[in-house]
């Protein structure tokens, strides 16, 4: 699916999370398996990242670290939390570096027992080599999608149950008060999969079960019968547990609910 453009007018950033004339894609603490009834738009969201060019940090004259920047109504009376733009920055630049530790070992062929043959066996059921190069292929196209303005922060009476979410009217990744809960890895976890999204990976249909269900289980457990790499290849969280394993170099055992 071809990336979104941004409108040039983007609409009140706290008006209520629902799709107008588009999907609005994000990641509920719970299930990970949004419903499709037209009739609840609300439960149809699902995490998805806006993405675009990278923005390379330059540290001040100083020497001392660059404060960050700062995201768009993610202050302390919407977020709840006092350090909002702080963790949103930190929480970026890990799910950049996760997804550029993915491109780097999809370019190599895995051997048995290693971090990548096991990373692939756990959240993608052994692609082959032609899928691994798609899967590749996605990640690349996420990588261009971490940049600061693509980020909004949202209420909690906006977000419902929900961490985080793309919402394809204005292209921007919407980050909710449950994601301040999360520690750094599944907060960059929870950016990846939006990414994934982004990049037209399940724009559409019933969303796939996410990580710490029966259909995908956290932890060293094997897929289930059922799944395959086709179906893996199409859930956004095995996009963000994937590069997570491999950046950390062992799986976090969590499903980041």
């Amino acid at each position: 699916m071809p990336l979104l453009k941004k409108e040039s007018a983007v609409k009140s950033s706290q008006a209520p999370l629902a799709p107008v004339g588009g999907r609005l894609c994000m990641r509920s603490r719970n299930s990970g398996a949004s419903a499709t009834n037209a009739s609840n738009q609300a439960a149809q969201r699902r995490l998805s990242f806006g993405l675009g060019p990278q923005v390379q940090r330059q540290p001040d004259s100083s020497g001392s670290a660059a404060a960050a920047p700062s995201y768009r109504d993610c202050t302390e009376s919407i977020t709840g939390v006092s350090d909002a733009n702080e963790q949103l920055e930190a929480a970026r630049i890990r799910a950049r570096d996760f997804v550029q530790a993915a491109i780097a070992a999809l370019g190599k062929t895995p051997t048995a027992g290693s971090v990548l043959a096991t990373a692939l066996a756990r959240h993608f059921v052994d692609p082959t080599e032609e899928q691994r190069v798609q899967i590749r292929a996605t990640y690349r196209q996420m990588l261009p999608a971490f940049r600061v303005p693509n980020f909004i922060c949202n209420r909690q009476n906006i977000c419902g149950d929900f961490q985080a979410g793309w919402l394809a009217d204005d292209d921007l990744i919407h980050v909710c008060p449950l994601f301040w809960a999360l520690d750094r890895t599944c907060q960059a976890i929870v950016l990846v999969h939006e990414a994934a999204h982004d990049a037209g990976i399940n724009v559409s249909g019933p969303h796939p079960f996410g990580r710490g269900t029966a259909t995908y289980p956290a932890g060293n457990k094997p897929p289930p019968d059922g799944e395959t790499p086709a179906t893996r290849m199409e859930n956004a969280d095995a996009y963000g547990f994937f590069a997570a394993h491999i950046w950390r170099s062992g799986d976090t055992g969590k499903s980041c609910r």
